[in-house]
């Protein structure tokens, strides 16, 4: 999967960028939080209804190949055309910096890839995608009118994010570098877990991936009310379970599922 193809919508291969909506209007950046998510598929209608039923999301259309999902009347993703021989849907998260050219060059210099130079994306900020060096993809953003304030996850919105690779200790100066950020680890369900964070504020987590077989990526969670409910629903609406809620895993509370298009993604409870 390359995500620069999928990205290529924001940039040169569109004749007009659209014009999103600010994140916030805080004018307060959270170096190191990941702020926005683009879903980026070959067939943009199929995964409206796939979203749109799992989790309740309703979409705008802003341009030919870009749609605005929402949650309860709050911007939560973006919707990508992706032509198919560009390779699978995926997720594409978005992490906030001060500095997009700054930090994209910093990224190149510490043995990560720059895939989509540095550009202007009208309402958002500016924005550049990078591959860490384990080859892991993601989005550098500056946001024009700030970052969204850290609150409680709303339901059916994103909760967490992770690193999934063969290398986290190789990963984590990497990102702490980009971001400065602090990092700590701590046990979870008997895993060696590495995370960043601002203060007390956890912004990602890195984790040995699962399988050897997987791509080394970054993970999205997004927050449900019935990790079951959600998995027994997702079959009958075109996607894939891969790992089905159970007890050993966190009191099968987390899902692991794939979209119609093969985007992945981790649903979660979670009571603050």
């Amino acid at each position: 999967m390359l995500t620069v193809l999928g990205a290529c919508f924001l940039a040169a291969c569109s004749a007009t960028l659209p014009t999103l909506p600010p994140l916030a209007d805080s004018g307060v950046e959270h170096p190191g939080k990941v702020v926005w998510h683009d879903l980026v598929t070959p067939d943009p209608r199929r995964a409206q209804a796939f979203y749109g039923a799992l989790l309740g999301w309703t979409f705008e259309q802003l341009s030919e190949d870009y749609w605005l999902a929402w949650n309860d009347g709050v911007p939560v993703a973006g919707v990508a055309a992706l032509n198919s021989s560009q390779g699978l849907s995926h997720w594409l998260a978005h992490m906030s910096v001060p500095d997009v050219d700054t930090v994209a060059d910093l990224a190149a210099s510490q043995g990560g890839e720059i895939l989509l130079k540095p550009f202007e994306l009208p309402g958002r900020g500016r924005v550049a995608v990078i591959r860490d060096p384990q080859g892991a993809a993601f989005a550098l953003l500056r946001t024009q009118g700030g970052d969204p304030v850290d609150s409680e996850p709303l339901l059916n919105g994103w909760l967490w994010n992770e690193i999934w690779t063969n290398a986290p200790d190789q990963g984590v100066p990497f990102y702490r570098t980009l971001t400065g950020l602090q990092s700590d680890r701590r046990q979870v369900d008997g895993i060696d877990y590495r995370y960043l964070a601002a203060g007390q504020s956890p912004r990602f987590g890195l984790i040995d991936k699962p399988s050897p077989e997987l791509a080394n990526t970054w993970v999205s969670y997004i927050r449900v009310a019935d990790a079951r409910v959600a998995a027994a629903t997702v079959p009958a609406l075109g996607g894939k379970v891969l790992l089905a809620p159970r007890q050993a895993m966190r009191d099968s509370t987390v899902t692991i599922i794939a979209d119609p298009d093969g985007a992945g993604l981790v649903l979660q409870e979670w009571n603050p």
